[in-house]
């Protein structure tokens, strides 16, 4: 890599975190539900699919699955998730939201709403259509 794109690369990197940074002041009235970092993104997980097994959680945040059963007690225990057994496998369960974790991702939905009204004045299409593929790339190349 010439020395050009590899500084690219890092202001790249610098302008990803400073806008995470930056994004941090909208999630701040999360902070009531008081969750380490590692149970947010295991909430998180619950945006992209409803149920979720503990193998599964484990191989998405490449964790143990004792770190993950561990985890998810606590949140069971404040009712975030609630735990179902799979009628086919009594010894799995499937893990879904529960009733406060449907009220933290409903407020989720409403930061992100904002972010998204923002981010539309701001960027044109085009714009916005390169951002996400140059992302999708980046992902599907770290994955």
């Amino acid at each position: 890599m010439n020395d050009t794109r590899k500084q690219q690369v890092i202001e790249m990197y610098r302008q990803i975190d400073e806008l995470d940074l930056l994004f941090t002041k909208y999630f701040t009235e999360l902070n009531e539900f008081e969750l380490s970092y590692q149970q947010e993104q295991m909430l998180l997980l619950f945006k992209r699919k409803d149920t979720w097994t503990t193998t599964e959680i484990a191989t998405k945040m490449n964790i143990s699955k004792s770190a993950v059963s561990q985890v998810l007690k606590v949140l069971e225990q404040r009712e975030f998730v609630k735990k179902e057994k799979n009628p086919d496998n009594l010894r799995e369960s499937f893990i879904r939201l529960g009733p406060i974790g449907l009220k933290y991702s409903k407020q989720i939905d409403a930061i992100e709403e904002r972010l998204a009204e923002e981010m539309f004045s701001v960027l044109e299409d085009d714009e916005m259509t390169m951002i996400n593929r140059s992302l999708a790339l980046m992902i599907k190349k770290f994955k």
